[in-house]
C-alpha cells in the first residue's frame, strides 16, 4: 500500500496514544458526546517509529467526527507529504480540516482494506509495519 493511502487511513483511524514530540491538530472542541481514541504505531528497521492518535467523537449512530489528530515528529513528516497528494487531499480536507462526519462503515472499510494489505506501507524505500489499537 502506498504511504499516502496508509497515512490517510492513519489520519482517519489512528488514535490517541501518548506520543513523544507531539504535533497536534485540534479540529474542534469536544461537545460532550462519547469519544473514541484510535492509535496506530508503525516501525521499520533503522528508522524512527511513526505514531498517530485520532480522537473521534460520536456524531449519531452512524458517524464520527474528528476532534483531534496527533502524531509524533516522524509521523507528522509522513502525514504532511501524504495529505498534500491529490488523491488524499480532498479526504483529509473533508474529515480533518473541515471536521465533517465520517461514516462508521467508511471507517471500518478503510481499516479492513488496510488489514487486508497487511497493515504496512512503503516510505522512502523502507517498508513500515503497523499495529492498530
Amino acid at each position: 500500500m502506498k504511504a499516502a493511502s496508509a497515512f490517510l487511513i492513519c489520519g482517519l483511524v489512528a488514535g490517541g496514544a501518548a506520543l513523544a514530540s507531539v504535533h497536534t491538530e485540534q479540529v474542534r472542541a469536544p461537545s460532550g458526546r462519547p469519544l473514541q481514541v484510535r492509535r496506530v504505531a508503525c516501525a521499520a528497521p533503522g528508522r524512527p517509529p511513526l505514531s498517530a492518535a485520532l480522537t473521534l467523537e460520536e456524531a449519531g449512530p452512524l458517524h464520527f467526527q474528528v476532534v483531534q489528530l496527533a502524531t509524533n515528529a516522524a509521523g507528522a513528516e509522513v502525514l504532511a507529504t501524504g495529505r498534500a497528494l491529490p488523491q488524499i487531499q480532498p479526504h483529509y480536507q473533508r474529515y480533518v480540516t473541515q471536521g465533517q462526519p465520517i461514516g462508521r462503515l467508511t471507517l471500518s472499510a478503510l481499516l479492513g482494506t488496510w488489514r487486508l494489505f497487511g497493515l504496512k506501507f512503503d516510505w522512502e524505500k523502507v517498508t513500515y509495519r503497523c499495529a492498530l489499537s
